[in-house]
């Protein structure tokens, strides 16, 4: 018995031994030259992955549950990280990240390193870490290739990562690397295809999004996901007019259990498509309007009427559209999406029917409740800021045309369509005199739709400081101005409607000289009142060959103007290209025709390329030699341009330098060496001949001198500068020729008691040599461009008859524009109608030399102001600034005129780099406060702000 228990104790020990064995196999077991350990393993996976694995899930689905979509928009392919959900998130990612570094650094002989590397890039993901992130997730997928599982999570991730952080492109490169390996690897694969959606999303590849979101619905198998790309890809197929496959995916979301909101929405977009089902415009409002009688949309009732109005619009109900826009607005909803929406939509509406006063009303109301994620937002924004002065442009071409219509009639036929301007104008304004006069009363008045927005508060989301964000001024200075209207700024500005008599919003005025007629002029004599609107019409009717070319050049500098502000404020590239075309069908030989040809070149080389073929084609045949010819062969010629104005402006110091050092010769001999040079730059050029001619006049006779301005006004015939100042020369010498023959040299020495006929330049000393050089100066804090732009005009008779398509009835509506009163907003205290002012050119370098510069002003001063007391100084403020100030002029409009003629021919007479000097108006009084570099710049940005608001 013994020896049994004895044999089977051996045997118990031998399969014990055994199994250790087994085991000591199984954890020294080796992979890829890596031992792992069996309790590593269990307490890595189970103490550590499972449990990060299931925060991370849990995360996503929290995510995807407080996720608020919104319907009106195309649904994100993948719900992100916010800010508030990485921040509530943070300590459960640390925690994961944590374990995870554990597994790393502690658990060296695990097999879930590469888990742990996962989880941790996952973690900072979800921690809004992108940076971060990123780098784990390639270093997962460089040092686990060979695990085609974690390669293909890690590469995905790793491009939603990019895609966060705004690289597209190099997202794109790693989702090419991931989709080469996806046929090996399957439990990513939907996640990959669903991102790749995204990043074609994101590059406005559409149609390849599509596919991709199709195969992301066949590999994915989270319902309320599918639900989500199932309305997404309604939305792609109902923006590219696949009608049935929107309605298929639509009919999904409505079929399933999906959240109401969803499911309504589905419906809703559904109803508006054009099918078998639903063919005509009256079975949609039909099922719409059985929408409105469900209980369950009340708090959807403001986007069922909008689409109501949208199917009227579309089949031409104007009427019931503006209807139903306007009971979209009175719902009670908190949708500032929807609002907004329908407050453009009517906007749009009455800016394209030339109801600019009403446009401009939705317009504003559009800015007091854009959200920031409305798509095209800075579009919005920008037309609301620009507003005013785009209407004012559309106004002249508006009221031109109709007085431009009237003018063409019979005599009968004209007064029948004043009286009937006439009656409809007292009718408008009789019913706004008896409005105001309810509401004064405390009567009931039909309630308006802006009546919400005046009393809503006006918020802006953007995170920028509201005097940097030039958007959101302008947004309040429009609604400023639709609240209050153009108000002086002074004292008790909110009463100005006691003092003029009439409020000005909703004016009706249908003239500018109208808006002088006291508001109860129309109560006590009508005929009067009649009779005076009448006259302002027939006053302002161009019945003369003058008066209509003075009207087709309003028509023209607006339609320019208008063009101008499309591409440049609004960016609105297909507007732009419409007017610029309007234009040239309205004045084909319009002397503007080649800057237009390259403007709709421009236009139209990203969108239409055989229409840019076509504009080139045309100014490179008509106009060959015109600056904007030169541009379209050598995209470099601009840049050239600026080195030869550079040489011949160092060329010009040189001569003139030589000049004031009396070496006359020499002037003639290096003007003449320049000339021959064949350079293109006319303006410098003819400032270089007018130098010889005051050589040779220096040293011959009063027949060379004048052979010489002869030959400079025939040879510059369109110079604006020195051709003018020749003339007067030369006009000089014919009325003197008798005593100017006797003289051995047609300029004398210079004597200060003698008058001259010549603004001879003298010795300027150069700053340098009276000023002791200090540190360097500081750098301007803001640097603002100021552009220059030429004069435009029409030669010659442009189509004087053709008044453009104006019906009867349009110039009705027309004549009932309200016009957009002068600017209301220039600081009377810092710019005062009435002062001393001076013109100062600020020069930011102390250095410089500006003898030849303030040479070419001086002869601008004696060509365009040789009657007048006007004189250019000299100033040095501080070591660091040289003032330029020309003057005194006795009110604001001088100085403004001045400024307006010298500021296009600055570039030809300055002779220093355009960089380093800008230009102001000041009064004498603030001029004497100009004491140091920052004064000045912050006078010059004060100046700049009330440019603005001209």
């Amino acid at each position: 018995m013994k020896t049994r228990i004895n044999f089977l104790s051996y045997i118990r020990l031998g399969i014990m031994g055994l199994v250790a064995c087994v085991l000591c196999a199984c954890s020294m077991k080796k992979q890829a030259d890596q031992e792992f350990d069996m309790m590593e393993n269990i307490t890595a996976r189970y103490n550590i992955v499972y449990h990060g694995r299931k925060i991370i899930d849990d995360t996503e689905r929290e995510n995807l549950a407080s996720h608020q979509d919104n319907y009106q928009q195309l649904l994100p392919v993948l719900v992100e990280p916010t800010e508030s959900t990485a921040s509530s998130n943070a300590k459960l990612m640390d925690s994961v990240i944590s374990k995870a570094l554990d597994i790393i650094n502690k658990k060296t002989n695990s097999k879930y390193i590469n888990e742990a590397y996962l989880l941790t890039g996952k973690a900072n993901y979800l921690k809004g870490n992108y940076y971060n992130a990123a780098e784990f997730f390639t270093y997962v997928a460089n040092t686990f290739g060979d695990l085609p599982e974690y390669r293909q999570a890690a590469l995905v991730w790793k491009a939603r990562a990019l895609m966060q952080l705004g690289n597209q492109t190099e997202a794109g490169m790693v989702l090419d690397t991931a989709f080469m390996g996806l046929e090996s690897e399957k439990k990513s694969i939907g996640l990959a295809f669903a991102t790749q959606a995204k990043y074609y999303l994101l590059t406005h590849d559409e149609e390849a999004a599509i596919s991709m979101l199709l195969q992301a619905l066949k590999h994915s198998h989270h319902k309320p996901t599918k639900l989500r790309w199932h309305f997404l890809l309604g939305q792609l197929f109902q923006k590219h007019g696949r009608v049935e496959e929107a309605y298929h995916h639509y009919s999904r979301v409505v079929k399933s259990n999906a959240p109401y909101e969803m499911t309504f929405h589905a419906g809703l977009s559904r109803v508006f498509l054009v099918t078998e089902e639903h063919p005509t415009g009256a079975d949609r409002v039909k099922l719409l309007r059985r929408m409105l009688r469900d209980g369950k949309n009340k708090e959807f009732k403001d986007q069922i009427h909008y689409q109501i109005a949208e199917v009227f619009y579309v089949d031409d109900h104007t009427p019931e559209a503006l209807a139903n826009y306007e009971l979209a607005l009175r719902q009670e909803s908190g949708n500032r999406y929807q609002t907004a929406l329908t407050y453009l939509r009517l906007a749009d509406h009455h800016f394209g029917q030339a109801a600019y006063q009403t446009a401009k009303q939705y317009y504003d109301s559009v800015g007091m409740y854009l959200p920031m994620d409305f798509p095209d937002a800075g579009s919005v924004q920008r037309k609301i800021a620009n507003l005013d002065d785009l209407i004012v442009q559309l106004q002249t071409v508006a009221r031109q045309d109709s007085l431009q219509y009237l003018a063409g009639l019979t005599e009968p036929q004209r007064n029948a369509v004043i009286d009937s301007i006439v009656t409809h104008t007292y009718a408008k304004v009789q019913e706004g005199k008896s409005a105001t006069k309810k509401q004064q009363a405390g009567q009931s008045v039909q309630r308006s739709p802006f009546d919400d927005a005046l009393g809503s508060a006006v918020t802006y989301t953007d995170n920028r400081f509201y005097f940097n964000n030039p958007d959101a001024m302008g947004m309040g200075l429009s609604e400023f101005k639709r609240r209050w209207g153009n108000r002086q700024l002074r004292d008790n500005w909110r009463f100005s409607d006691m003092i003029n008599g009439t409020p000005t919003i909703g004016n009706t005025a249908p003239t500018e000289e109208m808006a002088t007629i006291p508001s109860d002029t129309t109560e006590l004599d009508s005929a009067a009142w009649a009779l005076k609107l009448r006259e302002s019409y027939l006053d302002a009717l161009p019945d003369t060959e003058e008066k209509m070319v003075a009207s087709h050049n309003q028509i023209h500098t607006a339609l320019i103007d208008i063009g101008n502000l499309y591409r440049d404020e609004l960016r609105d590239n297909k507007e732009a290209a419409k007017t610029y075309e309007e234009l040239l069908s309205r004045y084909p030989n319009t002397k503007d025709a080649a800057l237009i040809y390259y403007n709709l070149y421009r236009l139209y080389i990203d969108v239409d390329e055989s229409r840019a073929a076509l504009y080139k084609e045309k100014l490179l045949a008509e106009y060959p030699d015109a600056l904007y010819s030169h541009i379209i062969r050598d995209p470099m010629y601009l840049a050239k341009l600026e080195q030869e104005k550079q040489a011949l402006d160092r060329a010009y110091e040189k001569v003139y330098t030589l000049y004031t050092q009396r070496q006359y010769p020499e002037v003639v001999e290096e003007v003449t060496r320049i000339l021959d040079e064949g350079h293109s730059r006319q303006q410098t050029l003819s400032q270089l001949s007018y130098l010889r001619a005051l050589a040779w006049g220096r040293t011959s006779a009063i027949d060379t001198f004048e052979h010489a301005l002869t030959q400079i006004v025939e040879d510059f015939p369109d110079d604006s500068l020195i051709t003018p100042l020749a003339s007067q020369h030369l006009a000089f010498i014919a009325s003197n020729r008798d005593t100017l023959a006797t003289r051995l040299f047609a300029l004398q020495g210079i004597d200060e008691e003698r008058e001259r006929f010549v603004d001879e330049p003298t010795m300027t000393l150069w700053p340098q040599l009276i000023i002791n050089r200090g540190p360097e100066r500081p750098r301007p804090r803001t640097q603002l461009a100021v552009s220059t732009a030429g004069q435009t005009g029409i030669g010659g008779r442009n189509n004087l008859n053709a008044a453009g398509n104006v019906t009867q009835q349009r110039l009705a509506k027309e004549a009932l524009i309200g016009e957009i009163g002068p600017n209301a907003y220039r600081d009377l205290e810092l710019l005062p109608d009435s002062a001393t002012y001076y013109f100062v050119i600020n020069v930011m370098n102390e250095r410089v030399n500006l003898a030849p510069s303030r040479y070419g002003i001086g002869q601008f001063n004696r060509a365009r102001y040789g009657g007048d007391n006007i004189n250019h100084q000299l100033k040095m403020v501080n070591g660091e600034n040289q003032l330029v100030f020309i003057g005194p002029f006795a009110s604001y409009d001088q100085v403004k005129g001045y400024e307006t003629q010298l500021l296009p021919m600055m570039p030809d007479i300055m002779k220093i780099p355009v960089e380093i000097y800008n230009t102001f108006v000041i009064t004498e009084s603030n001029f004497g406060t100009l004491s140091d570099f920052d004064k000045i710049d912050d006078y010059h940005i004060s100046y700049q702000e009330q440019r603005l608001k001209e």
